[in-house]
């Protein structure tokens, strides 16, 4: 990957018998390469892809650095490492902010009602927002 000068998250295409081919994909964040390496005739083909920002957005938000069906694509990047990192840290640090906000709201009996409806609003507006998320 350094002569091609690529860097990125690895992960392995279809697997073939051949062994004078080598096949692979380089992710990153806005950019998809794919290699296509043919030993045999000492060539490689090497296709750029690269994202919009919409593209890029949706892959921040998809990003993980390794399939989940094939043992061979695992993280072996480092930001890739750092990044699923960061997020299930956010994402546990979520869970607890919110636990701990009902409980802290259920211990004020003169703010239940109140709290209730915003709870319920809020609940609401989540949903709608998961199912315009599934119509766009």
């Amino acid at each position: 990957m350094r002569q091609l000068g690529l860097s990125g998250e690895v992960e392995w295409t279809a697997s073939r018998g051949d062994n004078n081919r080598l096949n692979f994909r380089v992710t990153r964040p806005g950019h998809v390469i794919d290699v296509n390496a043919d030993f045999q005739q000492k060539r490689a083909t090497v296709k750029r892809i690269d994202y919009n920002a919409w593209g890029l957005m949706r892959t921040l938000h998809t990003f993980t650095g390794a399939s989940v069906h094939d043992d061979r694509n695992q993280r072996d990047w480092v930001l890739t490492k750092v990044w699923a990192f960061t997020m299930d840290a956010v994402a546990a640090g979520l869970i607890v902010m919110v636990l701990s906000s009902i409980y802290m709201w259920y211990e004020l009996p003169e703010k239940r009602r109140l709290g209730a409806i915003i709870l319920s609003l809020g609940v609401l507006s989540c949903g709608l927002f998961c199912v315009g998320l599934r119509l766009f």
